[in-house]
């Protein structure tokens, strides 16, 4: 029997859909307070009640009853409390180097509030990295503490690099995972940046970007239609993986860009950036990766919710004349081509940064599965 799952800050379902994933788990329930996240959601788990709303306005125990169930009786309780508050590119949340508090970096306490109600049999908490070293660690204490009076066996938050699980991404999260009746390990790596042959027990390497998407048709600069065909059969377990049988791509049409950033991208090559433009295009300010062309044979860097503006990240496709789609986006983020994105752009582009991988979710779960199947 199926396991199931609630998923809170859901968003459009990244840790759902890898749990769900490995068939050894059934998404029940989510929660996010963006309308076009949970519909999303709610489209990828047709069979899971939606709850709407901040969490903040939700009352666990209802909810729980309104399942058909007992305090004990979920399996998992998966959720990525909002990170903007904590993460190092929100610079206007730091002042002379000082970390300034945020009311998001709380909303862990929510989580929190129904892992008391539900008191499920494992728990699972993502966040970025700077969650876990903030204040001297004092929202890690907080969250181990809060197990630790609930009775869940836990060790200390990880940061893994989903690049490390087959996810062709550099994208660091941090991991807590927590059992009531067992301590959970967090998965080991099956990938990494070199291969040694050598080795008891040797790793494939790092997915790249042509792994994921380089089945996906070319296009032009505003070009491309929703569904439309693939270039080609599947090159790749990892293409197969995520096509899961599927006959036609959706969400892969690319945008028109300004003239300045198209004019810009006629001077990059692959692995450029902004470094690389002529003093009259260059950007005044910007991040080390901004405008920078993606190269074939190296895995994304991390996949942000500003993927659609180039200027925010390596978003250039690596040959066309344009920017990546929300659907590349979302394979470089190992989603399954059945994936749904509701609303505009911004939106999707929104759904697919936020999210948890699906593939390193379903490592994760797979760890779960084991300490509790």
């Amino acid at each position: 029997m199926a396991l199931k799952v609630v998923d809170l800050f859901s968003g459009c379902g990244g840790l759902s859909i890898g749990f769900e994933m490995t068939g050894q788990f059934l998404v029940v329930a989510g929660n996010d307070f963006d309308s076009d996240s949970l519909t999303s959601f709610g489209m990828n788990h047709p069979n899971a009640t939606c709850w709407p709303g901040s969490i903040t306005d939700l009352d666990p125990v209802s909810l729980m009853e309104g399942l058909g169930m007992k305090r004990g009786e979920l399996d998992v309780l998966v959720g990525g409390p909002p990170c903007q508050g904590f993460s190092r590119n929100r610079a206007r949340r730091h002042y002379e180097g000082r970390f300034q508090d945020d009311p998001r970096n709380y909303l862990f306490k929510e989580y929190l509030r129904f892992v008391e109600a539900f008191l499920p049999r494992a728990v699972l908490i993502e966040n970025v990295p700077d969650m876990i070293v903030k204040e001297g660690g004092r929202f890690e204490r907080e969250i181990c503490e809060a197990l630790d009076d609930l009775g869940y066996h836990h060790s200390r938050a990880a940061v893994l690099n989903a690049a490390d699980f087959g996810v062709p991404q550099r994208r660091r999260r941090a991991i807590f995972l927590a059992g009531r009746e067992a301590p959970i390990p967090l998965p080991s790596p099956t990938h990494s940046e070199t291969v040694e042959d050598a080795s008891l027990f040797p790793r494939d390497r790092w997915r790249t970007i042509r792994d994921a998407i380089g089945d996906l048709p070319s296009l032009g600069e505003a070009g491309g239609k929703s569904p439309g065909p693939y270039a080609c059969e599947p090159q790749n377990d990892y293409q197969k993986l995520l096509r899961d049988g599927a006959d036609s791509v959706s969400n892969h049409v690319a945008w028109k860009l300004s003239a300045t950033q198209s004019e810009r991208l006629t001077y990059l090559r692959p692995g450029d950036g902004a470094e690389c433009l002529p003093p009259h295009l260059a950007p005044k300010s910007g991040y080390g990766s901004a405008y920078r062309r993606m190269s074939w044979d190296i895995p994304a860097l991390t996949i942000t919710t500003w993927m659609y503006h180039p200027g925010s990240g390596m978003f250039f496709h690596p040959s066309d004349h344009r920017n990546i789609t929300v659907r590349e986006g979302a394979r470089l983020q190992s989603f399954p081509d059945a994936t749904a994105f509701f609303g505009g752009k911004v939106s999707q582009c929104r759904q697919v940064g936020n999210a948890v991988p699906p593939v390193l979710a379903a490592a994760l779960a797979q760890q779960v599965y084991q300490a509790l199947g």
